[in-house]
């Protein structure tokens, strides 16, 4: 079985690793390939184009992350239920000739979440980031009973548009956009959740200042590599609470194995190994 993560700049990503390794703890071969549009040959190729391509390879499927996840539910012939309310996909199935798009994005936010802050307030959230993977937080936090969720992005327009999709996914959710961080009511917030990439490997700096924040307030970053961010680092000197996003990973990544290769995967074993790759990652720095 093939598979393969499309994006920008994935060298990093141990996606790939945790999938391969998950197939080899169940006995089965999986070869799974990153496909970085920052190389040869995918610079230059479409998002269709590669697609195409993963598709004549025989892959069962492909992950997509940043910046195509928007681009990818534009191509899909069918779209589940998740992937259509949020325009975003990050999960494509081959089937028939066919591309189904998911966004198991979604399932990896909400369940990290649930299991690394279960008693943390989300009474008022404010979500950075509007593009693919922020919808999907945004939705999450929403369904995971988040009272106001505001939205805030460098683009005023990306955020407005993200925060009437999910106010039509969930018409009785409490959702404003915010022109800024500083505009949101920063020491007023319960938490803030960075889903830009701003702090991942080539896009260095933090999306926002969390010293105006309440000494109650929470930080989550979606970004896992590298896991602790300049964000969550500064967050942590102040005693916040944190989260990165290695849950999200893992969750996700579980969530993604399952479609393509009809398998449940184990999160514990994928946690584990994830943990194992970082260690290994720290090593070769040293």
């Amino acid at each position: 079985m093939k598979a393969a993560l499309i994006g920008q700049n994935i060298g990093g990503s141990l996606t790939p690793d945790m999938h391969m390794a998950e197939a080899k703890a169940q006995g089965f071969a999986y070869d799974y390939q990153r496909f970085d549009t920052t190389m040869p040959p995918f610079d230059g190729m479409s998002l269709k184009g590669i697609l195409h391509r993963a598709e004549a390879d025989g892959m069962a499927g492909v992950n997509v992350t940043h910046p195509f996840k928007a681009d990818a539910a534009g191509l899909m012939h069918e779209l589940s239920e998740t992937a259509q309310a949020l325009g975003a996909v990050n999960t494509v199935l081959f089937k028939n000739g066919r591309w189904i798009g998911h966004n198991t994005d979604y399932v990896g936010f909400r369940s990290a979440l649930r299991s690394e802050m279960p008693m943390a307030s989300i009474a008022k959230v404010l979500l950075v980031g509007a593009g693919g993977a922020g919808g999907a937080v945004g939705l999450a936090l929403i369904d995971q009973g988040c009272g106001t969720l505001r939205v805030t992005d460098t683009s005023t327009d990306r955020a407005e548009a993200l925060a009437a999709r999910l106010k039509t996914a969930r018409p009785r959710a409490q959702i404003q956009v915010a022109r800024s961080f500083e505009n949101a009511d920063p020491g007023g917030l319960s938490g803030v959740v960075n889903a830009t990439p701003v702090g991942m490997d080539g896009h260095p700096g933090m999306a926002f200042d969390p010293d105006q924040l309440a000494p109650a307030c929470w930080v989550a970053d979606i970004i896992y590599f590298p896991r602790q961010t300049e964000l969550l680092k500064r967050a942590a000197s102040r005693r916040l609470r944190t989260m990165d996003g290695s849950g999200m990973a893992i969750f996700q990544a579980a969530a993604a194995f399952h479609l393509m290769t009809g398998r449940t995967a184990s999160p514990e074993r994928m946690s584990e190994q994830f943990k194992q790759l970082v260690s290994q990652e720290r090593e070769v720095v040293a």
